[in-house]
Formats: C-alpha cells, sequence, structure tokens
C-alpha cells in the first residue's frame, strides 16, 4: 500500500514543482510594464507661484499625480476595500478571488468577474491595455508577480491611484476630488472617499454629473459590501454612512486670466507640470476691475471691445492682460489681435531721428498742406483738428501728434528704412512696407497691443528693445536700437503736458500731476484709440475700439482710451511706482526761442531744451526775422507760403519765395460739384507763393479771390511784379 501510495504521491510532488519552478521562471521572465511618472495636465503659475489656471489638454481635462501620503486617509482604504480587499496579504495575484471568479464564469458560461487585484490593474493602465481577452489576462497576471517583487505596495497603490479614470476627463484621484467636490483628496470625508472609490468600475456609466442616481446606487451597493465584509473602520457602521451620503458638485479648473493662459501657453511647448508665468493675479485682478468699469461707463461712446496690458519695464514681462466686450466677442483676445496704429508708431521715428542727429527737439518743422506733396506727391495727410499750426518744433510736433511733420521727418530718415526699424522694435506687420507706403507712421499698419507694450517699455529702458515675456525665464534677445541719451529725450517730450497742450489742453486725462509718458492715437475712420505710456516701473497700453470695425465717430483715443490708462497708472503710482527722472548723464541743457528753437533774441519767450551733444543750435533767432513795416517779422521758408497767406498764421509771419507760382489749384485738378450742397458754401480760394498777386479766371480780373464751383474747365491767371503763371482745372 506504501509502494502504490509512493508511486502516486511522488510523482504529484515532483509535478508540482516542476510546475511551481516554470510559473517562477515565467514570472521572472514575464515583462514589467514601462513606467513614467504620471503627467501632470498645466497648471500656470503667476509671478508669486500662486495658480490661477489649469488649462487641460486635448485628452485630459485634469490630472495632478501626488505622493500616496498625500493621498488621505479614507480614499486609499476605501479603494482597497472595494477593489482588492486582500491587496496587502497577496503577491500581485488573489488566488482566492481567481478561483471564485473562475466558478462564477464557468456557471454563467461567460465572463462575469475578473477578480484583477489592483496590481494586475495597474499593468493594466500601464500598457494602456482596453481588451479583454484571456491570454492577455494571464500575461498581465505574470506581469503582476514579477511586479510585486520589484516595488513596494505603496509604490503601486500610488501609481494605481494617480492613473484611474473618474470620468469627465479627470484622471487620478485628485483631480477627482477637486472636481466632485472641490477639495483635495486627503481632506475627502469617509463618505465623498467611498463615493469616488466607485466610480472607476464604470466612469461614463457612473458619471455624477450626468447620471448621479446610478453614482449614488454604486455608493450605497459599496457601503452595504463593506460593512458586509467587515472593512469599515471601527465604530462607523453601514447604515451610518447611507444616512450620510456625499453631495456631489461640479467645480472645473478655476482659469482666471483665459487670454493671458492662452497665450501662455503658446508658448509653454509642453502640456505638463507647473509652468511658471510672468502674471500678477493681484495686479490682473486690478486690470479686469477697471476693464470693465471702463466699458460699462464709456457706451454711450460706442465702444464696445478693450483691451490693456501691463509690461514691468526691467524685464519685459507681462504682469496683466486684460480683454473684456461684447458678450459674443469675449473670446477673443483684443491684445493680440492686429489693429490700426493711429499716431502710436510716431515716438520711434522721432527718436530714430534725434539719434541720427537728422533732428533735435528745438528743430523747426513743416505743418503746412504743402510740406508732404514736396515729398509725397500724392499722400495728404492732416491733423485731426483740421488745422495747419506752420512752424512747430519737434517737441510741439510729437506733444501734439500732429500728422505732416512726422512724415516730413520720416522722409529725412527714408520711409522704407524707417519702417524697418520699427520690425526691429518688435512690430510684426502683417504685410511689408509696399502695402502701407509712408502712411505706416501714421496708422494705416495693423499692431497688436501687447507688441505697442513691450516697444514703448523698451524706449523706457533707454532703447533697449526685447518682446513682450509671459513665461518666467523666458531668453530676452535684447537689441539696443537707441541710446539712452536719446531715449531720454523723447520721454521728455512725453512727460511733457505743455507740449500737447494745443491738441489736448492742460487737463487732460494725460495729466497724472508728475513726470509720467504718454501718447495716444487714433487710426483712420475712428476705429481704433490707443493710449500707452509709461512710469519707471511700467508701460500700460491701452486699446478701445470695436472688435467688428465699427467706427465710434469722431472720438477721440483722450476720451476713449486715456481715462482707462489713467486710472490704472494712479493705481501703479499710488502703489509704488515712481514718476520719470528729467534727463541726465552725457547730455546738454539749453534755453532756446520759442517760436524758432535758435538761440534767442534778447527778451524773447524761450524754452528749456535738452540735446544730443554737439546737436545744440548753433544760429541765433535774430536771423529768421527781417524789419518789415517798422516790426520784426518771422521770414520762413517757401514751403510755409500756402499757410503765411491763411487765417491759420497767428504768427504774422512772411514765407520766403525764392519762385513765383500757384500753389492751389495746381495745373490739371479736377473737382466735383456737390449737387447737395448750396451753391454758395461750394467755392475753392487760390493760393499762390506770395500774397501779392492779382488772379484772373477765364481771363477776367477776380476783385474777391474765392471762385464759385460751376461745371466746366477753367484757366486760372495769377500776376506779380511782372511774372504771370497758370493754372487749368475742371469741376464736373
Amino acid at each position: 500500500m506504501r509502494r502504490r501510495l509512493g508511486i502516486i504521491v511522488v510523482p504529484g510532488i515532483l509535478l508540482f514543482a516542476a510546475g511551481w519552478l516554470a510559473l517562477q521562471r515565467a514570472v521572472n521572465h514575464a515583462p514589467l510594464p514601462p513606467f513614467t511618472a504620471a503627467t501632470a495636465t498645466p497648471v500656470l503659475l503667476d509671478f508669486r507661484d500662486r495658480p490661477f489656471a489649469y488649462p487641460g489638454t486635448a485628452t485630459v481635462r485634469d490630472q495632478r499625480p501626488l505622493p500616496l501620503d498625500q493621498l488621505g486617509r479614507w480614499l486609499p482604504l476605501a479603494t482597497i476595500a472595494i477593489e482588492d480587499r486582500r491587496f496587502w496579504q497577496h503577491h500581485g495575484v488573489d488566488w482566492i478571488a481567481t478561483t471564485g471568479a473562475t466558478l462564477r464564469n464557468l456557471r454563467n458560461l461567460r465572463v462575469v468577474s475578473g477578480a484583477s487585484t489592483i496590481t494586475q490593474q495597474t499593468v493594466k493602465l500601464l500598457n494602456g491595455r482596453t481588451k479583454r481577452t484571456l491570454d492577455l489576462k494571464a500575461r498581465e497576471s505574470l506581469s503582476a508577480l514579477h511586479l510585486e517583487r520589484e516595488w513596494s505596495k505603496a509604490r503601486i497603490l500610488e501609481t494605481y491611484l494617480n492613473r484611474l479614470d473618474y470620468g469627465n476627463r479627470r484622471l487620478g484621484a485628485e483631480a477627482a476630488a477637486q472636481a466632485y467636490f472641490g477639495k483635495s483628496a486627503a481632506a475627502l470625508s469617509l463618505t465623498e472617499a467611498i463615493y469616488l472609490a466607485g466610480l472607476p468600475q464604470s466612469p461614463s456609466r457612473l458619471d455624477p454629473w450626468r447620471n448621479p442616481e446610478a453614482a449614488l446606487a454604486r455608493y450605497r451597493r459599496n457601503v452595504e459590501r463593506m460593512a458586509r465584509d467587515g472593512t469599515l473602520p471601527d465604530g462607523i457602521t453601514g447604515p451610518q454612512l447611507l444616512a450620510a451620503a456625499p453631495k456631489v458638485e461640479r467645480h472645473n479648473p478655476p482659469v482666471l486670466s483665459p487670454h493671458f493662459a492662452a497665450l501662455a501657453m503658446k508658448r509653454a511647448h509642453r502640456e505638463n507640470g507647473a509652468i511658471a508665468t510672468t502674471l500678477d493675479l493681484d495686479l490682473q485682478h486690478v486690470a479686469e476691475t477697471l476693464l470693465h468699469e471702463h466699458l460699462r461707463n464709456s457706451g454711450r461712446l460706442g465702444i464696445g471691445d478693450a483691451a490693456m496690458v501691463v509690461i514691468d519695464n526691467a524685464t519685459g514681462e507681462v504682469r496683466a492682460l486684460a480683454s473684456d466686450g461684447r458678450a459674443d466677442r469675449q473670446a477673443i483676445d483684443a491684445a493680440v489681435v492686429p489693429r490700426s496704429a493711429g499716431s502710436t508708431l510716431k515716438p520711434f521715428i522721432y527718436l530714430a531721428a534725434i539719434e541720427r542727429r537728422l533732428v533735435t527737439a528745438a528743430t523747426l518743422l513743416p505743418d503746412t498742406p504743402q510740406a508732404v506733396p514736396e515729398t509725397y506727391a500724392d499722400y495728404d495727410p492732416q491733423n485731426y483738428s483740421h488745422r495747419s499750426y506752420g512752424p512747430v518744433r519737434l517737441r510741439e510736433a510729437l506733444g501734439n501728434s500732429m500728422n505732416v511733420p512726422a512724415v516730413v521727418v520720416t522722409s529725412r530718415l527714408g520711409a522704407r528704412a524707417a519702417f524697418n526699424s520699427l520690425r526691429r522694435w518688435g512690430f510684426n506687420f502683417p504685410g511689408g512696407f509696399d502695402d502701407y507706403g509712408a502712411g505706416f507712421i501714421l496708422g494705416n499698419a495693423d499692431i497688436r497691443l501687447i507688441d505697442l507694450a513691450a516697444a514703448y517699455a523698451g524706449i523706457a529702458r533707454g532703447g533697449v528693445a526685447w518682446p513682450a515675456r509671459v513665461l518666467a525665464g523666458e531668453p530676452i534677445e535684447s537689441t539696443r536700437l537707441a541710446s539712452p541719451e536719446a531715449a531720454s529725450i523723447i520721454i521728455d517730450i512725453l512727460c511733457d503736458n505743455d507740449a500737447r497742450r494745443l491738441s489736448f489742453g492742460t487737463d487732460s486725462p494725460l495729466n497724472l500731476g508728475v513726470r509720467v509718458a504718454v501718447k495716444t492715437g487714433t487710426s483712420s475712420g475712428f476705429r481704433d484709440r490707443w493710449c500707452v505710456g509709461f512710469s519707471r516701473e511700467h508701460t500700460v497700453a491701452i486699446w478701445a475700439g470695436n472688435l467688428d470695425g465699427k467706427s465710434l465717430g469722431e472720438v477721440l483715443a483722450v476720451r476713449a482710451a486715456a481715462p482707462l490708462w489713467a486710472s490704472m497708472m494712479r493705481y501703479l503710482l499710488a502703489h509704488g511706482d515712481t514718476p520719470l527722472p528729467t534727463p541726465s548723464g552725457k547730455i546738454a541743457a539749453l534755453d532756446v526761442a520759442a517760436e524758432t528753437g535758435l538761440l534767442p533774441r534778447a527778451g524773447e519767450p524761450v524754452v528749456h531744451e535738452w540735446f544730443l551733444p554737439g546737436t545744440e543750435p548753433k544760429l541765433d533767432a535774430v536771423s529768421m526775422y527781417s524789419p518789415i513795416n517798422g516790426r520784426d517779422t518771422l521770414v520762413l521758408p517757401p514751403e510755409y507760403a500756402v499757410w503765411c497767406n491763411s487765417p491759420e498764421n497767428r504768427l504774422a509771419a512772411i514765407a520766403r519765395s525764392d519762385k513765383f507760382d500757384i500753389v492751389f489749384p495746381r495745373d490739371g485738378a479736377v473737382f466735383t460739384w456737390n449737387a447737395h450742397l448750396p451753391v454758395g458754401q461750394q467755392t475753392l480760394t487760390p493760393l499762390s507763393t506770395t500774397p501779392l498777386c492779382e488772379w484772373f479766371l477765364n481771363g477776367q480780373r477776380l476783385a474777391n479771390p474765392a471762385i464759385p464751383i460751376a461745371h466746366g474747365t477753367f484757366t486760372l491767371t495769377a500776376r506779380s511784379a511782372g511774372e504771370e503763371r497758370t493754372s487749368h482745372f475742371t469741376v464736373e
């Protein structure tokens, strides 16, 4: 009998041993799943490391992996109790549960239970498997046994909890706790933990937001199961938990500055983890509040949309970026939409001309109708006031944003070269120079508000340009485009409230009572309003208008954009910003004649002006005056002739005449008669280079030089000092 028993037992033992060894060999050779740390969805931090946006990705709305010890007490406990109650005892496969599941599947002739352990499910998650086959199940079981030999239980549980799908594109326990309960996983109550632990069993069917009854029913079943299995903590009963079912809410990750967040993500070039940005949450809140109030208070002006950018001058970092407007356009970030620049580019042209010593702040420039046609025959720029101021110093021309002097200085620089220099300041114009022509300096070129702010911050830095930065640590590719001395002269002009008196008065929103640089701009058609300026520390840029292109009527930037700029600048000055200093260093100071910008005559009004060394005026203003009719009369160059003969001649000046000619109407001119206007209001007033001439129309002397318009072709003749000039024009 013993012999017979031995014949049966010994081979059985040997067979078991062989099987065990084969299993161990298979386990040792089973591939471990590929492991990479769980990817955290991006979280944007402001420059003080405060989170303000969780943008999500194309595949995951929120994932925030945490170490196991930061996931709290209750969620790991509930997950183990529901998914794998012998997790701490088995070695990767729960043979008891597997045997039970196999019997149930055989009894039902289909797979009704998988009995996968947390370790097996972790292997599945790491492998990214979605299919359910016996072959894959067997291989994952071997990998699970192998994994338990390499990893601790805590690491397996941590990996599992950080990768579970809890529905609504929330991966991991922390993201789920924040989404459904608005708190961290560590702060979950036991009821909340049990509720969450049941969701990964069927994330879509148990969606708490779309199917709350199904999720609550699963919670009740899991409570009853834990009570039955004895896995509830001591002193807590099933009825207590059933009577205190958790209340689920909807908590989407915050995006406190969506437009800035979108810009930061575009530049980040990655979609995971914490991304440090330059935003200042506190200042952003102030910017959004002021912007909203400005739009609410400016509705009568027709302003539908507006944007603000605040930049730290020293670093070029964007501290605030806000865009607001009509409900159907709030998704558009007006800070990065190209808009017509208005007069905002003029300081860069004047800065380049001063830097190249082509002009000084005291240079006399013509603001006259015929000054530009001499250079650009088909171009007729006018000031928004529709007035011409004649001879103006550069300081006055820039301060009052006069158009003709800006075009004159552009021509001295070379219009194409001047346009290309603006690109170096960071203006990425949609078109090239040939698309805009010389009119780019008056605003027909499109720019972005964020680029405008960055460029003005470059002036504030003393002529060193680099693009706006929205990410901490972004590399700086700086370019010196002007000397600190030339920049300080332009800054001084932009700070000079008296220099802008002709256009803005002395009590406009631009006057903050301290030295702060500022420039406005209004595009043609009155569609875009700009205001940009800076203190020592910050540059503030404003755009106001309508993103659909609707005109604001004849509302200037000083009313549409400047009040918002002033509100933010006052806030900054009250919270640490400081006024700008007067020019210093390698720079010369000199009193010059207020009318001519030259060395003053005895007793005449003077202004204090700054010059790059060697550019100070050498001529005396006496050289521009001649005694006429018993008084000193200002004698201007020929390009001032029309202005001198006009009612706008506030200086009682005369123009030096190099040659006698008809200035208006030019030979070959064609005019259109307007049938909707009274005949008496349709006249032409001829102008010549000298006021001392007689006028003849078709051979008939004109007693009154105003010519009534009528259909036909006409010959206009001017006679002076024995000379005669003729112009032919047509009225259609």
